[in-house]
């Protein structure tokens, strides 16, 4: 097995060590930065030698990829498709919008990916691969929803843009809350988004 499909696997077994290092790791990016995070913290939070850090996960680079891909594949798991109806894809728009602002703003931070992507000169291949495909995920779901609120076809260039602009509202926004203070700001960039399905 190579080093990847290794890595792969240390995000899908439940080891409670491996898990442990993974939420240190998570939280330390989140307040930190890629930089800043070092494994000596890490295992001082988790309770083990720097070693045994190394062990599961020989580099931060290997790290930071086992880190990137399990917050991919859990966001995956939560992002499901509403019925094909207007009403139903607005409210599952909304959901979208609700459960980022809870697990990102309320939170007082940026997103994970938001992180990485000002440190991506830092960032090996695979993880600045894995954040690219991270926003496909999110682009080709918002995408199709949004497609959903149409009362006739739209073009996939058109779900494609708006889908652009919703991810450019959320992120924005929580970099203007996190700068300001202002959870205000929040719902003030995101407010068109609420009501999409009456203006489509």
């Amino acid at each position: 097995m190579d080093m990847k499909s290794k890595l792969e696997s240390a995000t899908k077994v439940e080891n409670p060590t491996k898990v442990a290092i993974l939420d240190a790791a998570l939280n330390a990016m989140l307040a930190h930065g890629y930089k800043a995070m070092s494994f000596r913290d890490l295992a001082a939070e988790v309770g083990i030698k720097s070693a045994s850090v190394h062990y599961h996960f020989p580099t931060k680079d290997d790290l930071c990829y086992a880190v990137m891909q399990r917050y991919s594949e859990d966001y995956a798991e939560r992002l499901l498709l509403p019925k094909k109806k207007r009403q139903a894809a607005q409210k599952a728009l909304n959901k979208f919008i609700d459960d980022f602002k809870t697990k990102v703003v309320d939170q007082g931070h940026v997103s994970l990916c938001t992180v990485l992507a000002a440190e991506k000169s830092l960032l090996n291949s695979a993880t600045s691969q894995a954040i690219a495909d991270f926003y496909d995920l999110k682009s080709d779901w918002l995408a199709t929803v949004v497609s959903y609120m149409k009362k006739d076809w739209m073009p996939s260039e058109e779900a494609r843009a708006y889908a652009s602009q919703i991810l450019a509202s959320l992120h924005g926004a929580s970099v203007l809350v996190r700068s300001t203070g202002n959870k205000e700001c929040f719902e003030q960039a995101v407010a068109p988004w609420r009501n999409l399905v009456d203006r489509i």
